[in-house]
């Protein structure tokens, strides 16, 4: 109780209900030394390569095919970290080269399986309907004529590592080797688009990037660090760090958290300037109006810094909400569907 005194001061205030006082201070005072400026090209330059250069290695992946059924091809890509782990590659019927799209599944609390959540099978029938309106988004992208790859991100499917409870143990290890869980899942996707763009059956100059929840943050991640991305669709992660860090947030409580924080970012740039990056080509992003995770006013401020920066560029982002809460409805999923028949077509 407060006045009791065998309570100690330093323990009234758990970490994971607020903000320490002191951190409090330091957040709101703090400008972000690589905020969108102009000359676009040169901060985006020096922002990129500042981040890229904070990364795991991402050189090329060596592949296996572990099933081969023409239009689908189950794979394991062999990481230069020394990991390991699954992915499918969908090919549409007809002649290639194919315009492509690097699919990137959620989080969602499932672990057990990581591609499979976005892939018909019975595995995924229970994720897709609650999160997805019962649909299938490779499926669906496949029958629009687009060649998909997903690929299990590590603590997924494949790449198991203990689920919910074990993800922070997971950081932990991940830093211990010098590096973040945020960072080994950035160099992955890299290294997976360049695998992706070398492909015979694949238009390199055509591929985009879509994804929801944690697939939307590592959608416009993908984007920002590497200007191949023709055009990316990100659904249901945008905020800034400030409004992100309110009692009882992911960000406070660790956990997932690390999958999104760089350490040698945090200081440098928010997350809407990094995701800016990819502000000077086709970018659509959109968030629910009752999403849980990110309130609609913290995806405003977002999305108000990512429009700047595409002006700055000469671009005009497509940035908005949808009525609805922390999913992927099927009336959003064919507002990406327009989107990317725009760009990639």
């Amino acid at each position: 109780m407060p006045g009791n005194s065998s309570t100690p001061l330093w323990n009234m205030t758990a970490p994971s209900e607020a903000l320490l006082p002191f951190l409090t201070e330091r957040i709101a005072t703090h400008r972000y030394p690589l905020a969108v400026r102009e000359p676009f090209g040169e901060w985006q330059k020096e922002l990129r390569g500042i981040w890229r250069g904070g990364l795991p290695p991402s050189s090329a992946i060596r592949s296996e095919v572990l099933e081969d059924q023409g239009t689908h091809r189950h794979l394991r890509f062999h990481y230069a970290t020394g990991d390991c782990g699954e992915a499918v590659m969908m090919l549409p019927q007809g002649r290639g080269p194919y315009p492509a799209i690097l699919l990137m599944h959620d989080h969602g609390g499932v672990f057990d399986i990581g591609w499979r959540k976005v892939v018909s099978c019975d595995a995924g029938k229970a994720h897709a309907a609650q999160h997805y309106d019962g649909r299938f988004l490779a499926d669906d992208l496949v029958a629009q004529g687009y060649a998909i790859l997903i690929c299990d991100a590590l603590g997924w499917g494949s790449r198991f590592a203990g689920g919910y409870g074990e993800q922070q143990a997971l950081a932990a290890q991940v830093m211990q080797a010098g590096w973040s869980l945020a960072g080994l899942v950035a160099a992955d996707d890299l290294a997976t688009f360049d695998w992706l763009s070398r492909q015979p059956e694949i238009d390199p100059t055509c591929i985009g990037t879509l994804g929801f929840s944690f697939g939307g943050f590592r959608a416009w991640q993908v984007a920002a660090l590497e200007q191949r991305v023709r055009a990316c669709a990100a659904f249901s992660w945008a905020g800034t760090r400030r409004d992100l860090l309110v009692p009882g947030a992911t960000l406070l409580k660790g956990q997932s958290a690390f999958y999104t924080l760089h350490p040698h970012l945090t200081m440098l740039a928010d997350f809407p300037h990094m995701a800016s990056l990819a502000a000077d080509r086709p970018l659509f992003m959109r968030t629910g109006s009752e999403d849980r995770h990110f309130q609609t006013e913290s995806a405003q401020h977002f999305f108000a810094i990512v429009e700047k920066a595409g002006g700055a560029s000469g671009m005009q982002p497509e940035l908005g909400i949808f009525f609805g809460a922390h999913s992927l409805p099927k009336s959003a999923q064919g507002m990406a569907l327009h989107f990317l028949k725009r760009h990639l077509a």
